[in-house]
């Protein structure tokens, strides 16, 4: 029996048991929450304005000089908006215009949300016509938002410049093979049980807003290589009473989808620095291995001492290769560290 029916097949068995010893209320889907970022993580924080707010996109452009189009979490997962996040800080810090936008249903943007690869393409292509910025720029993104990154390259050779993959993968597959939980933990281990029900509970719209922080506290706290940097959502006791985010549903159904752009890697023209933690429970250097192997011009860093948060960890040496790769030459396209 193959490992994945294996782990079905007992996560089923575990349900039933459950189910039929407690014998639970049947769940229930509750409402979803539309832009439920902007309240929840404001605690005193003063949101940047933004460019502009047209049919319900909000579009950023911070600091000055050459832009660079940083991508948004298609999922939500941030607690500020992307042009406020620490990789918005840096590349600011090397004196680029850093331009972004609030996806739909998060922070600024109350546009319905679809969840969709296709939305945040053309999310992404209308912000740069709204900027008026039609030449091929360099293009960033980190985690899903490189997945994200790693599509408008595909999709638009000749819109990107130089492309940043931190921490990316090549789809929801390559995270399954390789990510959570088994790369945290063993079978045997209870989070390795809890982190599968919750996603399981969230990602199917029967979560609520208690389960999506319990979850990504799980997460969050593993992919941190020095744990001491971990600060985790605060859970109220209304929690329980709500649904997930939008973002949280409708981008969940691309793992079930099997968004895949592994057979396309080929398709990507641009130079590209594909940056990895050792130590990321959440796209191991095995996600970018991938990446490298597949993208004709690209080149691969290891930050020894990071999770999934490089820029984090180490920021000063993240941002010292970053802005090496960025300034450099496309015909003298290698990095030193």
């Amino acid at each position: 029996m193959k490992t994945s029916t294996l782990i079905l097949s007992l996560v089923f068995l575990t349900c039933i048991g459950y189910l039929v010893i407690q014998k639970p209320a049947l769940p229930t889907r509750l409402p979803v929450l539309q832009n439920y970022e902007a309240e929840e993580f404001l605690d005193g924080t003063t949101y940047l304005e933004p460019a502009s707010i047209e049919d319900g996109l909000a579009v950023y452009a911070v600091g000055s000089g050459e832009p660079v189009l940083l991508l948004p979490y298609p999922h939500a997962h941030t607690v500020e908006p992307m042009a406020q996040g620490p990789i918005a800080d840096a590349l600011v810090g090397m004196d680029r215009m850093v331009i972004t936008f609030d996806v739909p249903g998060a922070y600024q943007s109350t546009r319905e949300p679809e969840g969709d690869m296709d939305e945040m393409l053309s999310a992404a292509i209308e912000t740069l016509d709204r900027m008026g910025i039609d030449q091929p720029i360099d293009v960033v993104g980190h985690s899903m938002s490189g997945l994200t990154a790693l599509a408008f390259a595909v999709e638009y050779p000749e819109r990107t410049n130089k492309l940043v993959l931190i921490g990316a993968m090549s789809g929801f597959p390559a995270v399954l093979k390789h990510g959570m939980p088994k790369s945290v933990w063993k079978m045997t281990e209870a989070d390795y049980w809890r982190f599968i029900f919750l996603g399981l509970k969230v990602k199917s719209g029967f979560g609520t807003l208690a389960d999506h922080k319990r979850l990504q506290n799980i997460m969050s706290r593993e992919s941190y290589y020095d744990k001491s940097m971990f600060t985790g959502l605060s859970i109220e006791p209304n929690d329980k009473h709500q649904g997930i985010p939008i973002r949280e549903k409708v981008w969940g159904g691309n793992l079930f989808n099997q968004l895949d752009y592994s057979d396309r890697l080929s398709s990507v023209k641009a130079p590209t620095l594909i940056v990895a933690g050792r130590h990321d429970p959440e796209a191991p250097p095995a996600c970018s291995e991938e990446l490298n192997e597949g993208i004709q011009s690209s080149e691969m860093i290891i930050f020894e001492l990071s999770g999934h948060y490089p820029f984090l960890e180490e920021p000063e040496a993240f941002a010292e290769v970053l802005q090496q790769f960025l300034n450099q030459e496309q015909s003298a396209f290698t990095i030193s560290r």
